[in-house]
């Protein structure tokens, strides 16, 4: 009786393998958007800040640099034995998502942001931000595990306030078939718990000056 429910069992879990491989056949191509889209089959790890009250305050916010080992991937599909078998590929550009989505996340925190560095005679208040991404990757097997890390900078003048590594975890759930939708949704929950703790450091770092 064991010998004949492992005749059948092998060919069905071989034939599930060979059904799940196919699927993750291919590269994917997600365009990267903030803040997460929506999906009401799960709850989210975060979501974009609620927009708080405008602040008196001005930020000039420098593009993070992409300083990735690999910067032409932000991900991988698995088959059921866990084994890499295609790249994600994203349609538009790392550093501009992440540098757009810390502008959105500082809006909505109140500040006013402006793109690039002071200029030559600004004040010797001013408020600049800057930074590296060290991380954009989700991998897949089971679930999707996207990972976000960066090195963000604030300065005042000539004056450094902050300078901290920042990381977020972020799961658009199990992956059924591997979408590049479900790899844009995790990237950009886990840029979104990275940038929220940024905010929130930087929020206490002006109230306490």
């Amino acid at each position: 009786m064991q010998a004949a429910i492992r005749r059948t069992a092998v060919p069905t879990m071989l034939g599930a393998a060979l059904l799940l491989g196919g699927c993750v056949l291919g590269t994917r191509n997600p365009t990267l958007t903030y803040p997460p889209a929506s999906d009401s089959r799960h709850a989210p790890v975060a979501q974009a800040a609620e927009k708080s009250s405008p602040r008196n305050i001005q930020i000039f916010l420098q593009p993070l640099a992409d300083e990735r080992s690999d910067k032409g991937t932000v991900g991988t599909t698995r088959n059921a034995f866990g084994m890499r078998m295609a790249d994600v590929v994203p349609k538009n550009d790392v550093s501009e998502w992440v540098t757009q989505a810390m502008k959105t996340e500082l809006e909505n925190s109140g500040y006013t942001v402006v793109e690039g560095k002071p200029q030559a005679g600004a004040s010797s208040t001013s408020i600049a931000v800057s930074g590296e991404i060290l991380n954009v990757f989700c991998d897949m097997y089971m679930s999707y595990t996207g990972q976000v890390s960066l090195v963000v900078r604030l300065k005042r003048g000539d004056a450094e306030l902050l300078n901290k590594h920042y990381a977020g975890e972020g799961s658009a759930g199990l992956a059924v078939a591997a979408t590049s939708e479900s790899y844009a949704r995790s990237l950009a929950l886990a840029l979104s718990s990275a940038l929220q703790k940024f905010v929130a450091d930087l929020n206490r770092s002006l109230a306490a000056e």
